[in-house]
This record gives structure tokens, sequence and C-alpha cells, in this order.
């Protein structure tokens, strides 16, 4: 290659230069003049050094290229052409400025991004298809892309750590869309049989709790057209709104049921007869008898119940908190610095579908006390699933983010459960 051969020449002039200047100091104490020369030269050797490095990479594909498609030996001058295409595939790269970005929902900038190029190349952006072409990316039964496991790693994640349903209740997981799981009814008895006596039997009796899935569904739109500057905050927007869409919808099924849901309305706790219901006028009514009764509602509790309440942060910072303030003995610490959510001695869990302090509607669910792991099932059929949708809003130069669950859920053991309610 021409300019690599004028380089190397430069670069052995440079060598002598340097020796004969280092030869110099040997003898004599260089001055100013000279040890300024000995710095440019080096600046210029080291300069020369990184183009001619650069330059050989290319020539070393080049040559490659041609040992493979037996090319015929042509000038050894390369065009700025060859260049460009010989190094086409660096353009593939994620961006350095991409990878020192912040992400909240993601394991790096990389998985963010990644994804949200995913997306886009769905929605016929250039950029985003040549950059998944040069990715070791599968592709699905279509054709297309497979979606990235960072993408649905995200989503899944992010879902595991919200709401409260998914997390309190006993999970289950469903071989079929109906699931029959079975539970004690009664068990052993214990007697006092005297010596030589015979021991009284006893039977274990069994019952059995009946869970069947129900699918879930979020849809999102987002536009085609993003930059590599915004595609990684937009991937923590939409994966944030999906995970927090199913979460809402998973507890809103469970404390106060939906129509048509996965449980309706009269099963749910909120309806649910069968579990003790202490009545109030109003949020602003509530007593602190009201909350003893609801925590002694469970009666005598079973051994390992792990009880709490469940209640709207605007409750528990509002009327429950001012009737703690009021009952007196707050160190000044505490008035300060505020308290730990807590309520006579349980944790408590703020639930955002409970109506809270706003409640004004009579049978509005306004807390729940109790063990949610041994009073409900939460059946798993099938974990939540991720597509995208490129043909829907085309018209509009957007795409469809789907997720899409199926679970069950089910009040098991409503005499472990109490709850506080407006009087009906």
């Amino acid at each position: 290659m021409k300019q690599i051969h004028e380089i190397n020449a430069r670069l052995e002039s440079i060598a002598d230069e340097l020796q004969a200047l280092s030869d110099l100091s040997q003898e004599n104490e260089l001055d100013q003049n000279q040890i300024e020369l000995v710095n440019e030269l080096d600046a210029e050797f080291k300069s020369l050094e990184e183009k001619r490095m650069s330059l050989q990479a290319v020539q070393d594909k080049l040559d490659a290229a041609k040992a493979a498609k037996a090319i015929p030996e042509t000038s050894s001058i390369v065009e700025p052409a060859q260049i460009e295409d010989s190094v086409k595939e660096d353009k593939q790269v994620i961006p350095a400025r991409v990878k020192n970005q912040r992400v909240k929902h993601f394991a790096s900038a990389e998985d963010a991004f990644t994804s949200g190029m995913y997306l886009a190349s769905l929605g016929g952006n250039r950029k985003a298809k040549e950059f998944f072409a040069a990715q070791s990316i599968g592709v699905d039964a279509d054709g297309g892309f497979t979606v990235p496991d960072p993408l649905s790693n995200a989503l899944i994640n992010l879902l595991e750590s919200s709401g409260v349903a998914r997390q309190a209740c006993q999970r289950v997981v469903m071989s079929a869309d109906t699931w029959t799981v079975p539970k004690v009814t009664a068990h052993a008895a214990v007697y006092y049989p005297g010596e030589a006596g015979a021991i009284t039997e006893s039977d274990l009796s069994f019952g059995s709790v009946q869970l069947v899935a129900q699918k879930l569904a979020a849809l999102v739109k987002m536009s085609s057209e993003i930059t590599e500057d915004s595609v990684v905050s937009m991937m923590d927007t939409v994966v944030e709104s999906i995970a927090y869409s199913i979460s809402i919808a998973e507890d809103e099924n469970l404390f106060n049921g939906v129509t048509g849901g996965i449980l309706a309305p009269a099963s749910a706790i909120k309806g649910n007869t069968l579990i003790d219901d202490t009545n109030v006028a109003s949020p602003s009514a509530l007593a602190l008898t009201d909350l003893t009764a609801c925590s002694v509602g469970v009666g005598n509790p079973i051994v390992g119940a792990r009880n709490e309440w469940y209640i709207n942060s605007t409750l528990f910072h509002g009327p429950i908190r001012d009737l703690l303030n009021a009952a007196g003995s707050n160190s000044m610490r505490e008035l300060e610095e505020g308290q730990r959510p807590t309520l006579l001695g349980y944790p408590v869990n703020f639930v955002n579908v409970l109506p809270g302090a706003s409640a004004s509607t009579p049978g509005d669910l306004l807390a729940v006390f109790g063990d949610l792991r041994l009073g409900c099932y939460f059946g798993d059929r099938r974990a939540l699933n991720f597509k995208t949708l490129s043909e829907l809003y085309a018209e509009n130069d957007q795409i469809g983010v789907v997720a899409t669950e199926r679970v069950s859920q089910i009040v098991a053991n409503p005499s472990v459960i109490s709850k506080i309610t407006i009087t009906s």
C-alpha cells in the first residue's frame, strides 16, 4: 500500500533524527530548541505509527477478503469506498455515549438500547434494521428478529417486584387452565390415653380450591422514529408502564374484584361475605377500637401466620396517623422524623387500588388485615409473554408493544383475613 510505504519511510527518518539527538545528548546537554525538536519528533512518530497501524488493519481485511473470494490482484492503492465498506460493520456497534446513560429497569444501557432498536426495526427504521442485521440475533418463525432476552427479562423482573397481590399471595404453578389445589380443612386430633389404653384415631379432612386461568393484556404504542440518544430512556418508560398497569390490574382484582376479570366483585376481598368485616361510617370516623377489632377479627392466628396490614397510603398518613398521634407518648424524634409504617405492631403495605382517605361510597374497602399467603392463592398458568405489532399502527408510523399473561386468583381461606369497610 503506497500510503503505508510513505509512512514507513518517514518513521525511519524520524527514528534516525531521534537517534542522532540521543547521541548528542550523551556528549552535551541539549538546548531548549533541541528539546522542543525532540518533543515534536516524538509526537509525530506516535501519530504516524497509529495511522500506519490503522491502514495496515484495513489492508489485512482486504487481503483476507481477496483470498477468500479469489479476487484477482488489483492496484495496491486503497480507494475511500473500499475503506468505507471494510469498516461498515463498525457502524453497527452500540454508540459510546449510550453506554454511559443511566437505566432504571434494565441490567445495562446496552440492553435497553438493543431492546429499543429491536422495536424500531419492526417499525421499518432503516438504521435499526442495519444494527440488528450486524448482531448475532436469532430469527423467529416469521423471518423477523426474535425478541431480545433483556427486553423480556426487564418486563418480568419489574412485574415481579410491582404490586401487592403477586408478592403477598401463595403462588401456584398451574399446569392447565383449570387447576385444583388441595387444602386441609381438619387436622389431626390429640387425645390423652391411659396406661396401655387404646389411642383414638382421627382423620385429616381435605377440601380443594379450583383456580381458573384468565388472560390479562396490556398494549402500549410507541413511535418507530426513535433516536439513539432517546431509545434508552424510552425503553425504561415502556417497560415501566406495562409492568405498572398489569400489577395494578392484579391488585384491583384481588382486593376489589373486576366484572369479567380474574375475580368477580363478590369473590374478591371487598365483596366476600365470609371475611370478618368491621364497619365505619367514613374514614374520618375511624377509631382505634375499629383497628383493634379488625386485628382480632382473624381469631386465633394460625401457627406460622405473618399477619400484615394492607392500606392506602393516604389513609395511613392521614386519619390513622392522626389517631396514633392523638394517643400520645410520641417523642420529639418521632414527631420530626415520622414513624415506621407499622400499625399495632404489624407491618403496613401500601395498596394503591384501595380508595384511602377519600373513600365515601358504602361498601368501600378501607383496610385488610391478615396473612394473604395463607388466605389467597395466585395461580400462574403462563408467565408474562411479550410480542410486538408492527402493522396495527403502521399508518401513524408507530408500533405496538403487547404483554400478556394467564393467571388466576382466589380467596381460599377467608377465615384468616379481616377487613374494614364503610357501612353499607
